[in-house]
């Protein structure tokens, strides 16, 4: 199964370090949102979205991929690293993947830190390795997803 997880990660790298903790798990291809164009798609079975969130949202350069890229019936999973916990546009990405033809096939989160006002002391040293081995099971846990078989 070829798999590529695609991300946006802020200053602190929580999420591309996350996201390479699943492609080791995966065998997939990591790709920064801004470098992936429409036609290296194609080739892929599954298709791995992660970014921090900001404000309580998706990235904006995640929601502009998904807006606008061909995701027809890929297979796809979500994650995100937070600081506060709250993803509050996630049923919005959910539907808009699902109207690009997506299955949506598991979730993902894993606390980060990052604070500019010092406000989430809980988060400190996140991601941390039962944070990188949780992210592991995630993505073995895809492996095993009926919806893989070919």
């Amino acid at each position: 199964m070829k798999t590529i997880i695609i991300y946006r990660s802020g200053r602190s790298m929580n999420t591309q370090r996350i996201a390479a903790a699943m492609a080791e798990v995966l065998g997939a291809d990591l790709a920064k949102v801004e470098d992936v164009k429409p036609e290296m798609l194609a080739k892929y079975d599954l298709i791995g979205l992660g970014s921090g969130i900001y404000a309580s949202k998706v990235h904006r350069k995640i929601f502009k991929f998904i807006k606008k890229m061909p995701l027809k019936d890929k297979n796809v999973f979500i994650f995100c690293t937070s600081g506060s916990g709250e993803f509050k546009n996630k049923t919005l990405v959910l539907e808009k993947l699902s109207a690009k033809g997506c299955s949506v096939i598991g979730e993902f989160n894993c606390p980060g830190e990052f604070s500019p006002l010092g406000f989430n002391f809980d988060k400190k040293g996140h991601p941390d390795e039962q944070d990188f081995a949780a992210a592991r099971v995630f993505a073995a846990g895809l492996l095993n997803k009926d919806s893989l078989i070919s």
